[in-house]
């Protein structure tokens, strides 16, 4: 193996691209706050992404097995070390907010309650929602997933002790754009899910009406952008992240070809969405 193959499988198949999406999307919100986005900020963002990951991956190995035979077989070689690189990313991110503020640390609790209800589950989930975990229910997953993203402007917040509208308003564009992004994978992972008796949106109703649903999202985050800019709400530069759903309407069509390679398209370009955030928010700063 090459390299580049493997610097590509590490990135992609360990889980760090999506870490990677995570710091950019604070460095995001960090500028659109008028800061320069600090080192520990974007260690902190990593840390908490890289062990929300390895916590899933290490909850899921069997089903994985199925839906993504790859990724699994590619993880199981350090299978035993999960636990101990969650917990090691965790401890070093949350002694890390502990030093930060109190508003911060405790806030940062949140994501960590919905990684757990995610992953792991609980049996009082049963008698509320008829499932053990939150994946397992339509949507939930998917909305699970999504709203832990939008948190990361209003957590940026709270680490720079700042109120700020437009982080406000840019958490619901995060939430809809995290939306397409996990439906878009549930449509990679359509025969696995069904396997393991998950109920996502392109198991509930095909591949065509979740390809017609993404196409929605699409338009509602443009819309929400476009609509914010033009009352002023969030200034001009962010104007720029509309090529977000350029790009994914981009990757869908690509998706739609029956030689597509879905397992790059969703694993390396969908996921490579997030981390375009940053350099997106600092270009649109200087173009505007």
């Amino acid at each position: 193996m090459s390299l580049i193959a493997g610097v590509y499988r590490e990135l992609v198949m360990g889980g760090h691209i999506l870490a990677l999406g995570t710091a950019s999307i604070a460095a995001a919100s960090a500028i659109m706050l008028g800061g320069k986005p600090t080192a520990v900020l974007l260690v902190m963002a990593y840390l908490f992404s890289y062990g929300a990951y390895m916590m899933n991956r290490n909850a899921e190995m069997e089903e994985d097995a199925v839906s993504n035979p790859v990724r699994t077989g590619y993880l199981s070689r350090r299978g035993k070390y999960l636990p101990l690189i969650t917990l090691s990313c965790f401890a070093t991110g949350y002694l890390l907010a502990a030093l930060t503020n109190l508003f911060f640390f405790l806030a940062l609790l949140l994501p960590l309650f919905l990684s757990l209800l995610y992953s792991v589950g609980s049996g009082r989930l049963v008698r509320l929602l008829g499932a053990r975990k939150l994946k397992e229910k339509l949507l939930f997953k998917n909305i699970t997933i999504s709203f832990g993203w939008s948190l990361i402007p209003l957590l940026v917040a709270l680490y720079y002790q700042r109120v700020s509208l437009e982080l406000l308003l840019i958490a619901p564009f995060i939430f809809l754009r995290l939306m397409l992004n996990t439906i878009f994978f549930d449509v990679r992972d359509l025969e696995g899910d069904k396997a393991n008796g998950i109920r996502t949106l392109p198991v509930a109703f095909g591949r065509e009406r979740s390809f017609r649903a993404m196409a929605v999202l699409d338009l509602l985050s443009s819309l929400y952008l476009v609509s914010l800019v033009g009352l002023a709400l969030l200034p001009p530069y962010s104007l720029i992240l509309v090529l977000l759903p350029v790009y994914s309407a981009l990757y869908r069509w690509l998706a739609s070809s029956e030689r597509a390679m879905i397992g790059f398209l969703c694993d390396f370009v969908a996921d490579g969405e997030y981390v375009l955030w940053g350099p997106l928010i600092y270009l649109g700063k200087i173009l505007f």
